[in-house]
């Protein structure tokens, strides 16, 4: 008795009429959709489309530039079975190109492709989102533009920063004509600041137009992304000019006063070359090659990879002697020296007036038999003839502070013994 009123209340409650009832429906549906197996219609959305042949295009020297649809949608009729089966990625639809001869705007009908499993008889498409693909197709144009760098973030101060080099300094880009002639130039932006040594980077390109305003296109190829950009920055430096002096005649750097104009210059360079440049040597003058005062121009020579950024290429240099005086004296003590063997040689000069320079208490001690005026005749050699020959003035006694000034020469007779 107590099963059967158990078994009566889980029959009777309401429960179990609403298990029964959904085991009913799904057995129904079930056998509905696998036993019946009726038709139905579904409908499969976002269905890329991938176009073929795109290299008869480029054969061609044509290019898509637009196309209106990149997905369809499609409505499929057949067996629940069958249909239920098809998604938008195991359907194919492929769009051919080689229909496209020339610039314009196609329409390109496609075709729809269903898994190997499915046979297509079985699939009727009773709607489609659209009936072909508008396809535009633009001529394929190469063009070589000019790569420009900027820089703006300035050098350290004491530097100095050259062009910028820029390699390749063209590249080619292609794509189609409409987007191509756009296409000004290619920029390159160095993003750094205060540098104070040479820089190169490998930089990305973008394309601009006349105005400035980048130009972006899928469809365009560019020969390479990157070009290599290099700042080359070199140190500036002010550097003194001097010269030599040589000693001579009784002056030397305590008596002398000496201008150069310009006094320095600024130049350019690599860092070890000027960190060791404290000045720039014009030449040497001989004080003793003139009596008061001298002016010469000199050339202002370089080091190796350093560049003259002041522009003057030339300087100018005063010599003024003080405190010194002067005498002639006419000298007659003239001699040879260094004879070759074999050979004799006769001096035809017999006196001369040489010109001494120093102290005026000095020079009142000095008298003509103190010059000495002597010829090396060595570079002569087994020589005959009559030559002029340099000779070198000396003078004898107590004559510190004393010397002759300028340059004299002596005639002597060559010939054999």
């Amino acid at each position: 008795m107590m099963l059967k009123e158990r078994m009566r209340k889980i029959f009777g409650s309401k429960v179990f009429y609403i298990v029964f009832s959904l085991l009913a429906s799904m057995t129904i549906w079930l056998y509905v959709a696998y036993v019946e197996n009726p038709n139905v219609t579904v409908s499969v959305r976002g269905i890329k489309v991938e176009f073929i042949n795109e290299d008869y295009l480029t054969d061609r020297s044509l290019v898509i530039t637009k196309t209106n649809y990149d997905t369809v949608s499609l409505n499929l009729l057949g067996r629940r079975n069958t249909v239920s089966q098809l998604t938008n990625s195991n359907i194919k639809i492929t769009a051919d190109l080689s229909v496209i001869k020339s610039a314009g705007v196609y329409r390109v009908p496609y075709t729809v492709t269903y898994p190997i499993d499915i046979n297509p008889a079985s699939v009727t498409i009773t709607g489609r989102s659209s009936d072909n693909i508008s396809v535009t197709a633009d001529s394929l144009v190469t063009k070589d533009i000019q790569v420009r760098a900027t820089y703006d973030g300035g050098v350290a101060e004491g530097y100095q920063a050259e062009p910028i080099e820029v390699k390749p300094d063209t590249i080619s880009v292609s794509g189609p004509k409409e987007v191509v002639s756009k296409i000004s130039n290619a920029t390159v932006t160095v993003l750094r600041e205060n540098i104070s040594k040479t820089v190169e980077d490998d930089l990305p390109v973008m394309l601009v137009d006349e105005n400035g305003r980048q130009v972006t296109s899928d469809k365009l190829v560019l020969s390479q992304k990157t070009v290599t950009v290099k700042i080359p920055v070199l140190k500036v430096k002010t550097v003194p000019l001097t010269v030599n002096l040589t000693p001579g005649a009784g002056a030397d750097n305590t008596n002398t006063v000496c201008s150069i104009t310009p006094s320095d210059i600024s130049i350019s360079g690599d860092s070890e070359t000027l960190d060791s440049l404290n000045q720039i040597v014009l030449g040497t003058i001989d004080l003793s090659q003139f009596l008061t005062s001298t002016t010469q121009t000199f050339k202002i020579a370089l080091p190796n990879g350093t560049t003259n950024l002041t522009g003057t290429t030339e300087a100018t240099v005063s010599v003024t002697i003080n405190g010194l005086d002067s005498k002639h004296v006419n000298a007659t003590n003239i001699q040879v020296s260094n004879v070759t063997d074999g050979y004799t040689a006769t001096v035809v000069t017999t006196s001369m007036d040489v010109v001494l320079r120093g102290k005026t208490a000095a020079l009142t001690n000095i008298a003509p038999d103190n010059i000495r005026i002597v010829a090396d005749l060595t570079e002569l050699g087994a020589t005959t003839g009559i030559y002029s020959v340099l000779a070198k003035v000396y003078v004898d006694g107590d004559s510190t502070g004393i010397g002759a000034v300028g340059e004299y020469k002596i005639t002597v007779a060559m010939a054999k013994s």
